[in-house]
C-alpha cells in the first residue's frame, strides 16, 4: 500500500513540476519569447513592454510555487515509500526509481526551458 501511495505522490509531483516548467517558459509569451531565460549571463528576466509586467510576474510566480510544491510532494513520496515497518528491498528500489525518474524529467525540462534563448520579436 505504501508503494501505491508513494508512486501516486510522485506522479502528482511530476505533473505539478512540469506545469511549473511550462509557466516559467511561457511567462511573457505574448511577444513570442520565454519570460525567464538562462541562455545569457545567468538567469535573467527578459524585458518586454510595460503592459506585460503583471502577466510575466504572475507566470514566473506560479512557476516557482509549482516547483516548490513539486519538491515537497517528491520528498513526501520518498518518506512515504521508505518509512514504515520493515521496508523491503523491492519497495525501496521502486520508490527510488520513481523519485529519480521524476527528478530527471522535471529538472531536465527546467534546464531545457531556461536554456532556450529568447526569440527576436
Amino acid at each position: 500500500m505504501r508503494i501505491v501511495g508513494s508512486v501516486s505522490l510522485a506522479t502528482a509531483a511530476t505533473l505539478i513540476g512540469l506545469f511549473g516548467n511550462v509557466m516559467l517558459g511561457v511567462a511573457g509569451l505574448s511577444l513570442a519569447g520565454p519570460g525567464l531565460s538562462w541562455a545569457g549571463p545567468g538567469v535573467t528576466v527578459i524585458e518586454y513592454s510595460d503592459s506585460d509586467d503583471a502577466e510575466r510576474a504572475i507566470g514566473i510566480g506560479m512557476g516557482i510555487i509549482a516547483l516548490v510544491v513539486w519538491l515537497v510532494l517528491l520528498l513526501s513520496a520518498l518518506l512515504v515509500g521508505v518509512r514504515g515497518g520493515r521496508p523491503t528491498r523491492e519497495r525501496r528500489g521502486t520508490v527510488w526509481i520513481v523519485v529519480g525518474l521524476s527528478t530527471v524529467l522535471v529538472l531536465g525540462t527546467l534546464t531545457a526551458v531556461l536554456a532556450t534563448p529568447p526569440l527576436l520579436s
